[in-house]
This record gives structure tokens, sequence and C-alpha cells, in this order.
């Protein structure tokens, strides 16, 4: 059956979308380009990033601190919105095709966030590809929940009411750790787990990918071959639920927020997501935002669906961590 975006996707694009991108564009020229070679492109994403974390809530704490992990100290930055004690918190992990990105790329969505909701947010880093692959970033973000369930408390922060998401790559990474704690029996560490427009199948052949994939959505359907393969490059990973969350049995999981951004090429992916919890009756919100695209969230400056998401996210942590 034709999606939504079979016809005149186009005709689709949320107004607000169509100037962030243009303003997005307009930034990066300026910064000289994307770059040549990882490091540099890198450091002018993490440039560019920095106009649209301007302004918003201030924080008690906004700190950059560090976690002992697997193959270095785990860079964080740490968020609290208040100076209350016992607060819940939720580990956060940043998007980039697992190349880009840093604990400070989402800057003003988190602490928009953590305003909306009254929780304390790690934002933690995880090793990028190439200098790492599958599944050496999930075992840094093990890391950092492990840590955080053992020290939370000297941070402020209740570790029993802990839960974990990220964005894009993030997400993955995310699944991935709340599936590889479930199999080391430490499960409970988390009351909640969130995927926002996620990396979870290896699928070039949805609907959505057919459809918006060919280079007017922002991601292209080779691009993201690449961004797959870079990440888990053995063939015989790629079926893992740990890489590609759509192949796990969520039995065991907890409750998890699905958002998925209506013209994004990989927004299939959150259905089949969304569609296998339903099937096993798993706790779970899908919700797919209009109009907009991959990465939207960090456009919250600009773009009110983003801001919609963040209360959304803000709502069911709520629910399932409490708030402030």
């Amino acid at each position: 059956m034709p999606s939504d975006t079979s016809t005149n996707p186009q005709a689709l694009i949320n107004a607000q979308q169509a100037a962030a991108l243009k303003r997005n564009a307009e930034l990066v020229a300026a910064a000289g380009g994307p770059g040549e070679g990882i490091v540099e492109v890198r450091a002018r994403a993490e440039a560019v990033r920095a106009h649209w974390n301007a302004g918003g809530p201030d924080m008690a704490v906004n700190e950059a601190r560090s976690i002992p992990g697997p193959f270095r100290d785990i860079p964080v930055q740490f968020y609290k919105p208040s100076d209350a004690e016992g607060l819940p918190v939720f580990v956060y992990l940043h998007g980039g095709g697992f190349k880009i990105g840093s604990p400070r790329t989402n800057d003003l969505q988190l602490r928009q966030l953590a305003e909306a909701w009254g929780g304390a947010i790690v934002s933690a880093d995880y090793v990028h590809v190439p200098e790492h692959s599958f599944p050496d970033p999930i075992d840094e973000a093990v890391a950092v929940v492990e840590w955080l369930s053992e020290n939370g408390r000297d941070w402020g922060v209740d570790p029993d009411r802990m839960s974990l998401g990220g964005a894009s790559a993030g997400a993955s990474v995310a699944m991935g750790t709340a599936l590889t704690l479930r199999d080391k029996g430490h499960g409970d560490m988390l009351k909640a787990v969130a995927s926002l427009y996620g990396v979870l199948d290896y699928n070039l052949e949805s609907d959505s990918m057919k459809e918006l994939g060919g280079g007017d959505f922002m991601l292209t359907t080779a691009y993201t071959q690449m961004v797959y393969d870079d990440y888990v490059p053995d063939p015989d990973d790629r079926n893992d639920p740990r890489a590609f969350a759509v192949k796990a049995d969520p039995a065991g999981l907890p409750p998890v927020f699905v958002s998925a951004a209506q013209l994004d090429p990989i927004r299939d992916d959150s259905l089949a997501l969304g569609k296998k919890l339903k099937a096993a009756g798993h706790p779970h919100e899908l919700v797919v935002y209009p109009g907009v695209m991959h990465a939207f969230f960090g456009f919250s400056s600009m773009i009110d669906e983003a801001r919609r998401m963040i209360d959304d996210l803000a709502r069911f942590l709520g629910e399932h961590t409490g708030g402030r």
C-alpha cells in the first residue's frame, strides 16, 4: 500500500523545516564547507551546531565530566535543571552517522528537555567510526549506564530512576545498550528507552527509502548504506539485534518511546519497530512528526515539531521515571 509520501512529498515539507535547512546550509558554507578528512569534518559540524545551541534555559548544573570506560574516560555533559537531590536521570546518545557528534551536539535540546521534564541528563559520547565500529560504541554506553547505577547518587541523581535514549545513530547505540543490559541480567537498570528517528534496521528497500532516498530529503540510499556498512563492516553482524533493533525480541526491555520524521528515508524502520512492539504487547509509544526530516530534533530553535517531540519525550520520561 502506498504511504502518505508516495506522491509529491515535496509538498509536505514543513515551512520551518525548509527554513532551518536553508539556514544550516548557509552556516556550513560560512564555515568553509563540510570539511576534508574526519577531524575537520567533526570540528566544522560542531562549529555549526553552536549556532543551533544558542539561547534557551539555564541549568543549575551544566558541566563537562567523564565516566570510566572500556577504551578511555568517556566524555559526558551533565545537566541538572535544579539543585534538588535524587532527580531521575536520562542518558542521551547523540546522532551523527556513527562518525561525528559530541556530548554538546544537542546542548539546547537537552536543556529544553531537562526544563520540560524536571530530571537530570547525562549526554554521553561514544567511540566513533572509523576509529571504532560495532559493538564498541555499545560497550561504552553500557559502561556509562552501569557506572551511573553504582555512582549516580554522588552526582545527585537517583539511579533507580534511570532511562536511556538517543537520536539516529545514537538511538541504535541506545537500543543495543538496552538489549545488552537485558541479556546481562541488568535490564532493571533502565525504566524507559527512547529512539528518536533511529537507525533500527538494515533495510534499503523500505517504502520510505524508495520514496525519499533520492537526495531531496537529507539522506540518500547510497549514503545510508555507507553509514550502515562502516558501522557494521562484518555482514554476519548485520543480523545482530544489538546493531539493528527491529530484529530484537523486545521481551525484558523497559517501555519504549519511538519517534519518526514523516519525510525521513529511514522512517519505516521506526514504524517497523513500533509494529513489532505492538504485536508483542510491549509498552511503547510511537509518534510520527509531520512535515519534518531526519535530524529535525537539532533545529528546535526554529521547528515547532521538534519542540513538540521534546515535550512528548518529557511526558514519557515523567510517566515512567517521575520528574521533579
